[in-house]
């Protein structure tokens, strides 16, 4: 099933998070790597251990991204006004509260895998079976962690009948 609406509105964006934008964009996916931002994403700018996603936006924004979710500090190479951005406190909380605003809004059903093996092949068969008459939604990946779960909810499409 094709989805044409956009996933987020900038206004949406900031409303869900209590951030700020001026910006007036839309966002047709979420990405946490700058690497893998394709034109119209949300570029949500983590923290990491070894890396601080915050050194990518202009990478980010350069590759496409339609706005970026940034912490309330200075980026290099970006203007404090530049309306693509979203600032926020701390984005690995914002990418959660992305995820709830994403589930909030979706009144399909939704059904979670468990186990310790095949998790990942029956996922992919209900997705596929549910998705012949509906959207439905499920993880790219294995994305079953602190950053995977909230970023496959916030991924998911307003119209998803099943995720």
């Amino acid at each position: 099933m094709i989805v044409t609406e956009p996933l987020w509105s900038a206004g949406e964006i900031a409303h869900a998070l209590g951030g700020r934008t001026s910006g007036r964009w839309l966002a047709d996916g979420v990405a946490v790597d700058s690497r893998e931002v394709i034109p119209g994403d949300l570029f949500v700018a983590l923290p990491g251990t070894q890396v601080d996603g915050h050194a990518f936006v202009a990478e980010a924004l350069e590759a496409g991204a339609a706005g970026a979710l940034v912490s309330a500090r200075d980026l290099a190479g970006i203007a404090t006004d530049d309306p693509r951005l979203i600032r926020v406190d701390d984005t690995a909380k914002a990418l959660h509260a992305l995820a709830a605003a994403a589930r909030q809004r979706m009144s399909g059903r939704v059904a979670a895998v468990t186990g310790s093996a095949g998790k990942t092949s029956v996922k992919e068969a209900l997705r596929r079976a549910l998705g012949r008459d509906a959207l439905a939604h499920a993880s790219a990946r294995s994305y079953n962690n602190h950053v995977g779960v909230p970023l496959s909810l916030a991924r998911m499409p307003r119209a998803t009948r099943y995720a």
